[in-house]
């Protein structure tokens, strides 16, 4: 059983992040898949979730095309910083089950797996 732990939430996250977080810790309580361990984790979380909204709010604010210096047209950087922290968010979220994909393989596992046409067919090869 994992151990219960409280995550602390800095007072310099939004408050879209701080409801987030404290979503994904009740979830992970009530699958008893949280230990002390999953707190660095749980902090590159909300680390790249923070960055990811900060990121898109400047980007829907100045949209997807900014002025260089020289004043060329150049894509804004904010749209690689929302891409690098969402692909992270996703990653995480991935590892712990809390994707709808991966909640429905996490569903599979738990259940008597049944044998695939392919893994029926190699194995009826095998006798």
């Amino acid at each position: 059983m994992a151990t219960r732990f409280t995550f602390p939430i800095p007072g310099n996250v939004s408050e879209e992040t701080a409801k987030f977080m404290k979503a994904i810790i009740r979830e992970l309580r009530a699958k008893q898949k949280l230990d002390v361990l999953d707190s660095g984790a749980l902090n590159m979380l909300m680390t790249s979730y923070e960055m990811y909204l900060q990121a898109t709010e400047k980007l829907l604010d100045e949209g997807p095309v900014t002025r260089s210096r020289l004043g060329d047209d150049v894509p804004n950087p904010a749209q690689t910083i929302a891409s690098k922290n969402y692909n992270q968010v996703l990653a995480i979220m991935k590892e712990y089950g809390l994707t709808v994909k991966s909640r429905a393989k996490m569903k599979d596992t738990g259940s008597d797996e049944q044998k695939s046409a392919l893994e029926e067919f190699l194995a009826s090869k095998k006798k």
